[in-house]
Order: C-alpha cells, then structure tokens, then sequence
C-alpha cells in the first residue's frame, strides 16, 4: 500500500473523567441567594419610588412601599420557581433519553447530580422568599430601607442641580449669581414675556 502514512493509527479511546465536583452546600448557596434577592427587591422598590415621585409626582405612603416590596418579593420567588420547574424538565428529559438539549450546552446523566443540587437551590430560594412575603417585619424594614435610599438619592440629585451651573442659571464663582456676568433680561435686549 502506497498511501499507509495517510492512514490515521487508531488509538484506543479512553473517555476522560473530569475530577468529581465538590457542590457547596444547599444552605448556603440559598443564603448567598437571599442576600442578593434583598438587594435586588430594595433597588427595584428604591427606582419605583424615584420614577413615580419624579415623573407622575406621586407620594407613597408606607403600607404602598410595603405593598411594593410585596409585589417584588414575590415575582422573584415566581422566578425561581419557574427555573426550578425547568430544571426538573431537564432532568426528566435526561432520564427518558439519556441527554437534554434545553440550553446551549447539552446536560448528560453525568450533569443530573449537579441539576438536581441546582434545582433543590431554587426551591429553597423560592420558599424562603415566600416566608419573607408573609413576614410583616422583614417587609416593613425592608420597605423603609428602599424608601430612605430613595429619598437620600433624590436628594442629593437636588443637590446637584442646585450648584451644577447648568440648573443654577449658569452661576459660577467666576460669572457670579447671574451667570451672564452681570447681564439681565433687560440690558441685553430679551423681555422676559
């Protein structure tokens, strides 16, 4: 045979195993998880507060801001457990045909311990966002939090404009109160109709 260095040797294949994962605990991934979802609930709330003050001038009183963070509360523990829902999808497709291609990335019978710990993450999510809906505590002080960090926010936007040059009528220090160097409506020929 004269094309045999065409020929590719044929070595035998070894399937190559990952090192097994070492998962961190439930508990605590579901802790870690909290922590966001408490930042994430007083943001949204904080930027409902400051849209609707600014825009639609509208005050809130707190059993609204309580409400709010209600509403929050409980859209994230729909989330997760809609991801919970997907996950146990995707490891009943894995165990009917051996694989699932829900993702980008196809999940195998070697990925249902991980999918499993996944999922059993987003229930605990999702039931301890439930307890802190129904605990009249957490979201009164959690309300509070979002409302001070709302006002502290425009606040300090007030501020701002009150010394930015821009919103103070162009005074600067060195253009004095009126910005326009001692200049008015009068003098340079505007009516102030």
């Amino acid at each position: 045979m004269a094309f045999d260095w065409f020929k590719r040797k044929s070595r035998p294949r070894t399937r190559r195993r990952l090192p097994k994962r070492e998962l961190a605990p439930v508990e605590e991934i579901i802790e870690q998880g909290m922590l966001v979802a408490d930042v994430a609930v007083r943001m949204t709330v904080k930027n409902t507060i400051i849209m609707n003050a600014l825009k639609r001038r509208m005050d809130y009183d707190e059993e609204q801001i309580v409400d709010m963070v209600r509403d929050a509360i409980d859209e994230l523990a729909r989330e997760r457990e809609r991801d919970a829902r997907h996950i146990e999808r995707v490891r009943d497709e894995i165990r009917s045909t051996g694989r699932s291609s829900w993702s980008e990335s196809e999940y195998g019978n070697d990925d249902n311990r991980t999918l499993r710990h996944r999922q059993e993450v987003y229930e605990g999510v999702a039931d301890e966002l439930r307890a802190c809906a129904a605990d009249a505590e957490y979201l009164a002080r959690t309300a509070e939090r979002a409302r001070a960090a709302a006002w502290d926010e425009i606040g300090d936007s007030l501020k701002e404009r009150a010394t930015h040059p821009y919103y103070a009528g162009g005074a600067t220090p060195s253009t004095g109160a009126r910005g326009m160097s001692g200049s008015s409506c009068s003098s340079s020929g505007i009516s102030p109709s």
